[in-house]
């Protein structure tokens, strides 16, 4: 939906908006390359947290885009918080659930994430055919990746994490 809402709801050019998708990849790397730098510097739950603001603050920027610039700094605030959140994911799950249960806890929480990857774009899909654009729908979308970042904030480590930290 964001070729679509960036070419037709925000008046850009196709050029334009696969463009932003690129600038997205090149957001992706450097997540991942900062993931190996701060990686083991902070809490990986806050790092999560921070990702999805990030989310949040992509996507706002990306509904409400005022100019290319926008569009631009939208793209790569959304790509790094999303190279930096997927390899944090799997050190979270790792940490919390212990690698005899890894195997379980990504294909729940796989499960969860699947939901998501459906239900957001049927959400956006669903609020631009009722309203004529995406505006509502990704509002809505960035809402939610804020509030997860709150759910990351009161994930706690297990006991055992807690006393090794300390």
């Amino acid at each position: 939906h964001a070729v679509t809402h960036i070419k037709e709801g925000l008046g850009y050019s196709l050029a334009l908006a696969t463009l932003a998708f690129t600038v997205v990849t090149i957001g992706q790397f450097a997540g991942v390359v900062a993931g190996w730098v701060i990686g083991d510097r902070f809490q990986k739950r806050l790092v999560a947290a921070a990702c999805m603001l990030m989310h949040s603050a992509g996507l706002l920027m990306l509904t409400y885009a005022t100019g290319p610039v926008v569009l631009a700094v939208s793209a790569l605030v959304h790509g790094t918080a999303w190279g930096l959140r997927g390899p944090f994911m799997q050190a979270i799950r790792a940490d919390y659930f212990g690698r005899s249960s890894i195997g379980m806890i990504i294909g729940l929480s796989s499960l969860i994430v699947v939901f998501g990857n459906i239900g957001g774009p049927l959400l956006a899909g669903a609020f631009a055919d009722w309203n004529g654009n995406y505006r509502m729908g990704f509002t809505i979308l960035a809402v939610l990746a804020g509030l997860g970042s709150l759910f990351f904030l009161m994930a706690k480590p297990p006991k055992q994490l807690e006393a090794e930290s300390k």
